[in-house]
């Protein structure tokens, strides 16, 4: 059994995100959003603005991230070029209410509990992400047991959740 929900699972798991009028529920953003930094500077995917503040996901997840950076750090052996040619430092999306692309659901983002980087070498739908290749990230995220997206029917190779499908 993984630790982490199901998808048809995730509001009994993290909670209901969702506010009025189907707008984001503030209260539920402060009392379960958190930040998470890696050991590495971030810049967005698509300005290159640093991301000073860390990663926005559930305190549900946190601890597991955290985890996951440190391992992808160590992998790299704290090297900051070897990170930024594993386009790690590409920081894509994390909490972030809305829905799937395509879909009237709510995205998994939308509870915290999936993160995106390096949007333009994994972008959704490529067959061959850059990802792939990069067997210290897939495994770090593995050991955490998030799912990736890049193995999916269309591939989002940018895209892990701390959620089953």
């Amino acid at each position: 059994m993984s630790r982490w929900p199901h998808q048809s699972e995730v509001d009994n798991f993290y909670g209901n995100p969702r506010g009025n009028n189907g707008e984001p529920d503030s209260v539920w953003e402060s009392q379960n959003i958190v930040y998470v930094s890696p050991p590495w500077k971030l810049v967005t995917s698509w300005s290159f603005e640093p991301v000073n503040s860390g990663v926005r996901v559930h305190k549900k997840c946190a601890d597991s991230l955290n985890n996951i950076f440190l391992s992808i750090w160590a992998s790299a052996n704290k090297d900051v070029r070897v990170i930024n040619e594993w386009g790690m430092h590409l920081y894509s999306g994390g909490y972030n209410f809305r829905l799937m692309r395509g879909s009237t659901s709510l995205s998994m983002h939308s509870w915290g509990c999936a993160i995106d980087f390096d949007s333009a070498r994994n972008a959704f739908g490529d067959p061959n992400p850059n990802f792939a290749r990069i067997p210290q990230v897939l495994d770090a995220f593995a050991s955490e047991e998030w799912t990736w997206g890049g193995g999916w029917s269309k591939p989002d190779g940018m895209h892990w959740q701390a959620a089953d499908i």
